[in-house]
């Protein structure tokens, strides 16, 4: 059988049918919540929850007199996040990255029917304290799981990544080919995380 359509295939004449190109939009995703950010870990999810609770409670810095919380809390299954981190996020993302990366609007996300809504989603606590400006005086744990949390909150507010994706149709006799490709055209959100 196999042979069969081989011959086909070596004495049909190989002609491209269609060429089709269509931009594709990838959405940021949300701020993480206890279950992804576990997921997302490198760590053992007992070892993730324990740097969070470290992140958490705070951490020395020079020049404040007690130590910092960097994140919000880290128990928590809602997406939902502050007005004044919003704002904050937005700030950030148009000096650091440009006006291109800014959505006209927020990004808004569904938290679940049944997720408890009492804490934010995690995020660090204040844009001030970027991952390499504290990197110093953090674990080399600590830092990765900042920098995780940190990357993926400025990412859940940036504007999509888009890419081109080109199809491709080759008729050879009875049979037909196809070949997919996609070239990124914008980076979006992808740029952090």
């Amino acid at each position: 059988e196999s042979n069969a359509v081989l011959d086909d295939l070596k004495q049909a004449e190989w002609t491209v049918a269609s060429v089709t190109t269509k931009e594709r939009k990838k959405g940021a995703v949300p701020p993480f919540i206890t279950s992804k950010l576990q997921q997302a870990s490198r760590f053992p999810v007992k070892k993730t929850m324990m740097i969070a609770q470290q992140l958490y409670e705070g951490i020395e810095l020079p020049g404040v007199d007690a130590a910092v919380g960097l994140i919000t809390y880290m128990r928590t299954d809602s997406v939902r996040v502050s007005a004044d981190a919003l704002v904050a996020v937005r700030e950030h993302i148009t000096t650091s990255f440009g006006a291109d990366y800014l959505p006209e609007k927020a990004n808004a996300f569904k938290t679940k029917s049944d997720a408890q809504d009492a804490h934010e989603a995690i995020r660090p606590t204040s844009l001030q304290y970027d991952p390499e400006t504290v990197k110093p005086f953090l674990s080399a744990d600590q830092y990765s799981l900042y920098r995780l949390i940190w990357n993926r909150f400025v990412a859940s507010q940036m504007t999509p990544a888009t890419f081109d994706d080109t199809t491709v149709d080759i008729a050879a006799g009875d049979y037909l080919f196809r070949v997919k490709g996609s070239v990124p055209k914008f980076a979006g959100w992808l740029a952090v995380y």
